[in-house]
């Protein structure tokens, strides 16, 4: 796809978005039309500073967020150091140069997950930190107009972004109870709230109202991107 009335069509379709997540269905959708097949966008900016709002958007596996996020790859990934140290977007994959071991582990295990390869984009916020779009894939092959749509992408979904999270409900109280944490991580592994119910003994209902609860306190629209964040933020795992 180049840069043509169709690609403009899609960035229409991102600013008729009202809320995050439908705003990342359609980013994931625009991406998808390079071959991109999930994103993430967060925030690397002070490694070690502890931030409640790294993660702002994914479409990551849950698997991949959760080990990504517990073995503290924020740390030393070496796309976030890239993009921190050049600011620059990078195409990446495993057979980049100029990469140490563990960063050479790290793009050698996101191939599990089908990110085999992929572009990066760094963005600035309102309050002037990086913020990083990193796009992946099994296989892509784009030239230069095609990189400068999805740069341009990139830039427009964030703005849009940062705009939709200035409007969202404060969340009430981040952190969820242990029934709240139980019935969110039956639902990462894929379980129904029937399923549910019948492991815990409680009823459907029951669970249905403890999953929406956990969607409140972690201001999410969506049960995946409740997960996400509660993933992120260690709450549950995958």
């Amino acid at each position: 796809m180049l840069l043509t009335n169709s690609a403009f069509d899609l960035f229409d379709e991102i600013d008729r978005q009202d809320d995050i997540a439908g705003l990342t269905d359609s980013f994931q959708g625009l991406i998808g039309k390079f071959g991109m097949t999930h994103f993430m966008a967060g925030n690397p900016s002070q490694p070690g500073v502890a931030r409640d709002d790294r993660l702002l958007a994914t479409t990551w596996k849950s698997e991949w967020l959760s080990h990504w996020s517990d073995s503290q790859y924020l740390y030393v990934d070496p796309i976030a150091r890239q993009l921190l140290s050049r600011n620059e977007p990078v195409r990446w994959g495993p057979n980049q140069g100029g990469m140490d071991a563990t960063g050479a582990r790290i793009l050698e295990e996101a191939c599990e997950y089908g990110m085999k390869c992929g572009y990066a984009v760094p963005v600035y916020s309102r309050e002037g930190l990086i913020v990083a779009i990193s796009m992946g894939a099994e296989r892509y092959e784009i030239g230069k107009p095609e990189e400068l749509c999805l740069r341009l992408a990139s830039i427009y979904f964030h703005a849009k972004l940062e705009r939709l999270r200035g409007k969202a409900t404060p969340p009430r109280g981040g952190k969820l109870t242990p029934r709240e944490r139980e019935c969110l991580s039956w639902v990462a592994a894929g379980k129904t709230d029937w399923e549910t119910s019948q492991i815990l003994g409680i009823a459907e209902q029951t669970v249905h109202e403890y999953v929406q609860n956990a969607l409140i306190k972690l201001n999410a629209t969506t049960r995946a991107q409740a997960i996400a964040i509660a993933i992120f933020s260690k709450q549950i795992s995958a």
